[in-house]
């Protein structure tokens, strides 16, 4: 009796584990064809030793064109960062396609907990730059409003880092005390900003803080993201200070 009871045993677990099959990865998969010129959104964790930080986070990217074509070329990219979540490229859309960079635009990364929104960026730039060919000092970061104040953050916790676009806003402070641009070297620092905005008198503390290194472009309007004449000066900018 006891060898068909430990047959019997043995075809229930057999049964159990077919019809328990591994749960698929919540991650998109490293070695995913992704498509030029089309936006994908990329699924991606933080595991860096950020404990408080671990989830999945997503972000969209458009590669540019002809980056399939030379695979040892390195590439631009910027990173985007919106008060709302969901981050597209708006008034940027013409200058990325135009100077072939990669664009990375965050998904939960929004005005609230600073947590959310750090751990958005952790994932996405760890995923990012394993991912793409991206060059060194060549990554910029850029956002609106409370995205510019995580912007200031982005570019502190991110290494090698060449410029950062601030839109309507000055810098932001982590819960921890940490300040965005705080005791770093970040080669490009813009900031733009309507003559009508609440925040303007942020631009003072800019400048005494980032002296020359800083560039403000002023334009007619009030809190809002940069209109696509002055945010293409300011890209200008910044992508002439980055390594070629």
């Amino acid at each position: 009796m006891r060898r068909p009871l430990a047959l019997l045993l043995s075809l229930c677990a057999l049964v159990a584990s077919a019809a328990d099959p591994v749960a698929p990865s919540r991650t998109t998969p490293a070695d995913l064809v992704i498509k030029e010129g089309v936006e994908t959104r990329i699924a991606c964790d933080h595991n860096g030793g950020y404990s408080k930080y671990a989830d999945v986070y997503h972000y969209r990217v458009i590669l540019p064109k002809g980056y399939h074509a030379d695979t040892t070329k390195e590439w631009s990219a910027l990173f985007v960062a919106s008060p709302g979540g969901k981050a597209t490229l708006g008034n940027m859309a013409d200058w990325v396609k135009k100077h072939g960079y990669i664009a990375i635009l965050l998904d939960e990364s929004k005005n609230g907990p600073w947590d959310p929104s750090v751990g958005n960026f952790l994932a996405a730039h760890q995923d990012a730059v394993k991912r793409f060919r991206i060059g060194p000092g060549r990554k910029v970061c850029t956002g609106f409003s409370g995205g510019a104040r995580a912007s200031s953050i982005f570019v502190s916790i991110g290494d090698n880092f060449g410029g950062v676009i601030l839109q309507g806003a000055g810098t932001g402070i982590l819960d921890n005390g940490l300040r965005g641009l705080a005791g770093v070297q970040i080669p490009a620092v813009v900031v733009t900003m309507g003559k009508k905005d609440s925040n303007r008198g942020e631009i003072k503390q800019l400048q005494a803080t980032q002296g020359d290194r800083l560039q403000v472009f002023e334009f007619e309007g009030g809190h809002q993201w940069a209109p696509k004449d002055v945010i293409e000066k300011a890209l200008d900018h910044v992508d002439a200070k980055l390594p070629k």
